[in-house]
């Protein structure tokens, strides 16, 4: 009997510790499977936004793009010179394609030059005229500068262009309250943005080497509606200032446009020399006489013409 109550006890001892077993290996599993996070990471949905290209002409005039502007030009917010142009573009260098016998309506304009700045804060020569070069004509004139210097808004008004534009490398384009316009070409940097108001004398940027440039120098241009000035008709680039403080704006100062360099150049008249080519034979080619081709490109019948080297025609 005693034999039998111990086995009992046996059996019952084993039975428990085994249920007891199962128990905790199932609250194990169980609590791992709580405890477990798993993380699904789902593709992204690809999205394409299409932005398409904004031209000149898509732009709203003025009033519609800038509606609370107020009658005088020149304050802050207040795009200059609103009343003589009629759009205001941060696209395109010259947008307004007015013909240059149409700028001057009454024949002549008085403009305001009080308060000129000379671009450069120190004197460097110039170093390329306003005219012809080469097989180009040369809208502007050339400044000597280093790398780094500081370049100057000549007067009040606003920033119409600050980007990277051709040739002109980095370019910065001012509207002045007059309705002059000023360019600075080939900066190494821009230090203003589009839109942005500046006064006389303000940092703009600094001198470089940027676009078609075979060194660093400072490209200057004035123009009024569009069509260029010779800067030299207004400032006095020895004594770096205006020569005065008004400027009678004539049709004589466009009067370069009626030139035959200007006009060959315009219509892209330009003959690129070929191995073989005389100057009698390009001009035979071409329509026109060796004397006229002397006159354009500034040489001699004499003058030894290489391949590859451009004439204007």
């Amino acid at each position: 009997m005693r034999k039998f109550i111990v086995l009992f006890l046996i059996f019952t001892s084993c039975t428990l510790f085994l249920h007891a077993a199962y128990v905790s290996e199932d609250h194990s599993k169980s609590d791992v499977k709580h405890k477990h996070k798993y993380t699904v990471t789902l593709p992204r949905p690809r999205v394409e936004i299409i932005i398409p290209l904004t031209e000149a002409k898509d732009l709203p005039d003025i009033g519609e793009r800038y509606p609370d502007l107020g009658e005088d030009s020149g304050e802050d917010g207040v795009i200059p010179a609103d009343d003589l142009y009629a759009i205001w573009d941060n696209l395109k260098v010259n947008p307004y394609k007015i013909p240059s016998d149409s700028i001057l309506v009454n024949d002549s304009v008085y403009l305001d030059l009080s308060g000129f700045q000379y671009p450069l804060a120190k004197h460097y020569r110039v170093t390329s005229e306003f005219g012809p070069r080469r097989y180009r004509f040369h809208h502007g004139i050339d400044l000597k500068v280093y790398k780094g210097d500081s370049i100057l808004s000549v007067m009040d008004g606003m920033v119409r262009i600050a980007k990277r534009i051709g040739s002109y490398g980095n370019l910065v384009v001012i509207r002045h309250n007059n309705g002059l316009e000023s360019f600075y070409g080939h900066l190494s940097r821009i230090l203003v943005q589009q839109d942005q108001t500046v006064k006389a004398g303000d940092l703009i940027g600094l001198g470089g080497s940027t676009g078609r440039s075979t060194g660093p120098h400072l490209h200057f241009e004035l123009r009024y509606l569009g069509q260029c000035v010779n800067p030299r008709d207004l400032v006095d680039f020895d004594s770096l200032c205006i020569k005065n403080d008004t400027i009678l704006l004539t049709q004589s100062n466009f009067d370069y446009r009626k030139s035959l360099f200007f006009s060959s150049v315009s219509s892209g008249r330009i003959w690129t020399v070929r191995k073989g080519d005389s100057l009698s034979l390009i001009a035979k080619r071409t329509g026109t006489s060796v004397s006229r081709l002397c006159y354009l490109n500034g040489i001699t019948a004499r003058t030894l013409i290489k391949p590859g080297r451009k004439l204007v025609y």
